[in-house]
């Protein structure tokens, strides 16, 4: 296992005045355990580029100037500025080895889903664990290739880890492994679709009907049914031979 190190500093400014860091491209944090809480300051390019590297379940070392001794910690509150992105504060949880502790993992989905009429739903994004500092899983990678047909799903069962150092929070019993964390459903949401343009569709020709038995015989009638193909009664009769014409010819004679 490779460990991971990070260097900070004692941090001075405070409250409000802790924004001038900020536009020096510093981050402003603490670190907290059972000896009390200390403030710290860090290169927020170089935090950006660990807190990728280790997440939420990593293990890092933190240095900090001036003191000799490393703290093993977590990271355990991260606060990100909407707008910007920009990390605004960090709080790392100092650990003890040799503890267990809970902590939450996140579940990440690898592959692609192609699977025609149905829908992939995923129940859990995270799962909270047990284990000790050092036996934290970085994430659960679950491949959804393998899910092939309707009614399929994985469960807690299917998650790739090692059962005998890390345990699962919500897991009291052996039916609790039977959680599903993603299912395969049918899709539902286009048939009912399908079914209210059908009636849309319905609703149109029977609009055209009665437009074309209104004005049968009558030149605006007669030339809607022959353009639309409404109706048996004038539709296809006006198609044939249009009132108009006939009217017309009468005259003639």
């Amino acid at each position: 296992m490779i460990k991971t190190t990070f260097s900070t500093e004692i941090r001075k400014l405070m409250g409000k005045k802790a924004g001038q860091l900020r536009n020096k491209l510093l981050v402003p944090g603490n670190v907290y355990g059972s000896s009390g809480s200390v403030s710290l300051q860090f290169p927020e390019k170089e935090f950006n580029k660990l807190y990728d590297e280790v997440g939420d379940t990593g293990l890092i070392y933190l240095q900090v100037k001036g003191k000799q001794k490393e703290k093993p910690t977590l990271i355990d509150e991260v606060q990100i500025d909407p707008v910007s992105g920009k990390t605004l504060h960090v709080s790392f949880k100092e650990v003890d080895l040799k503890e267990k502790i809970q902590a939450e993992v996140q579940i990440e989905l690898v592959g692609e889903f192609d699977i025609r009429e149905a829908v992939m739903v995923q129940v859990k994004n995270s799962i909270i664990v047990e284990a000790l500092p050092t036996d934290l899983p970085e994430k659960f990678d679950i491949n959804i290739e393998s899910l092939t047909e309707v009614g399929q799903s994985i469960t807690l069962a299917d998650l790739d880890f090692d059962k005998s150092k890390v345990s699962l929070v919500e897991v009291e019993n052996d039916e609790d492994w039977e959680n599903p964390v993603v299912l395969v459903q049918e899709q539902r949401e286009e048939e009912v679709e399908e079914v209210v343009e059908a009636v849309g569709v319905e609703g149109v020709a029977e609009e055209g009907v009665g437009e074309g038995e209104k004005g049968e015989g009558g030149k605006d009638g007669g030339e809607k049914i022959s353009l639309e193909g409404g109706g048996e009664k004038g539709g296809k009769k006006a198609g044939e031979k249009k009132p108009q014409g006939a009217t017309a010819e009468k005259k003639e004679d």
